[in-house]
């Protein structure tokens, strides 16, 4: 009979320390997984934008495959709208200083077309034919119409 509370005793301890470790591994996991708030480029991606006054709320995060037009507001962030005419900022960094609003741009991805946080894309800009240039995208966050208007001018 001991043998036998000896057995449940262990596979007790086992599923236990087991249990602990997966609760360690989630809280690990959903700790990387969220983008640092060390400045507020990551938070209103990470939310998204809400509407104000009626305004189209724009989703959270960039889609690719649906940009539209693109403004240059100064030598490291850029203004991207999508097909729906939502803005988007995004912050850049390495050698895009040179950008223009005649520039030529893409995004180079691994796996998704979403851009939410710093890395998720690199920017591809280039002037006529050169050859692209590839750029860190540092941040991205959504911004409202009226915002992006003042950027625009």
């Amino acid at each position: 009979m001991r043998s036998a509370h000896k057995k449940i005793a262990a596979i007790a301890a086992t599923v236990l320390a087991g249990g602990a470790i997966v609760a360690g591994a989630a809280s690990l996991t959903s700790a990387q997984a969220r983008p640092a708030e060390d400045n507020d480029w990551a938070k209103p991606a990470a939310q998204g934008v809400s509407p104000a006054g009626g305004e189209h709320a724009a989703p959270k995060c960039l889609d690719i495959r649906d940009t539209g037009r693109f403004h240059v507001v100064n030598d490291h962030t850029l203004l991207v709208y999508n097909t729906w005419q939502d803005p988007y900022l995004l912050d850049i960094g390495g050698p895009c200083r040179s950008m223009t609003d005649l520039s030529h741009f893409g995004f180079e991805v691994n796996g998704t077309t979403q851009i939410c946080r710093a890395h998720d894309a690199f920017l591809l800009f280039s002037h006529d034919t050169e050859r692209p240039v590839r750029c860190i995208i540092n941040g991205v966050k959504a911004i409202s119409r009226a915002e992006a208007a003042k950027l625009d001018e």
